[in-house]
């Protein structure tokens, strides 16, 4: 589904946390969505890590595991990857599936609709990576088909691989109802939820802010 950038910004702001709705002009809808820009605290931010434990649900129910560099076991403990960044942002999208009706089946709705948000959150993010810091991924890392992982071969591009949140050990659902007040909802059979969501993340230095990083996102979006 094709993305053009023409978009309209309703801004709401607070001294650690950004809001903005936006829309997306597809090739069949247009379709609005919300971004939460939120600095996080990365003090507290060991409380949400459980490599482990999310390693071991990667292991059972991902096809990923062992065959992407960016997915467990081989991804990096999050406390690791971010030590030498004095700030994280956490960036929420999110989209109202109601918007979807023109879509038959719930399943291919909830891949529309996370289609748009995790090509918007990539390129920006991708973007904002090179000009601040590092990002993380709305989810494993898509820039080899295949990844070379699968080959027996190195990463190809290790410098700028992206991992996810989830990857790296971080419960995503835990960090978006304290940090952002928003609950995760999922996809179920038969059960479609209310809206659905990408969380992904920039790691940067002492003089960022969340105003800087929605003012990006709005400049970015407009002339693209």
């Amino acid at each position: 589904m094709g993305i053009w950038g023409l978009c309209n910004f309703i801004v709401k702001l607070a001294m650690d946390k950004a809001t903005l709705n936006a829309w997306a002009i597809t090739n069949t809808a247009e379709i609005q969505y919300s971004v939460d820009f939120c600095l996080a605290s990365k003090a507290k931010m060991p409380k949400y890590v459980d490599k482990e434990k999310f390693d071991k649900l990667c292991q059972s129910g991902c096809t990923n595991f062992q065959r992407k560099w960016s997915c467990p076991p081989y991804a990096p403990l999050f406390t690791d990857f971010a030590a030498d960044w004095e700030k994280l942002f956490v960036v929420a999208m999110y989209t109202d599936m109601s918007q979807f009706s023109y879509i038959k089946n719930d399943y291919l709705k909830i891949r529309a609709a996370n289609s748009i948000l995790k090509s918007r959150a990539d390129k920006f993010l991708r973007c904002m990576a090179a000009k601040y810091g590092r990002w993380i991924s709305t989810g494993s890392c898509r820039l080899c088909k295949p990844c070379k992982c699968k080959t027996g071969h190195p990463c190809a591009h290790p410098e700028i691989m992206a991992y996810s949140f989830e990857a790296m050990g971080v419960d995503v659902g835990k960090l978006c109802e304290e940090q952002l007040q928003k609950p995760l909802l999922w996809y179920k059979p038969h059960c479609l939820p209310e809206y659905t969501a990408v969380v992904c993340g920039l790691l940067a230095n002492a003089e960022n802010t969340v105003e800087d990083l929605r003012v990006e996102y709005e400049i970015f979006y407009r002339i693209c």
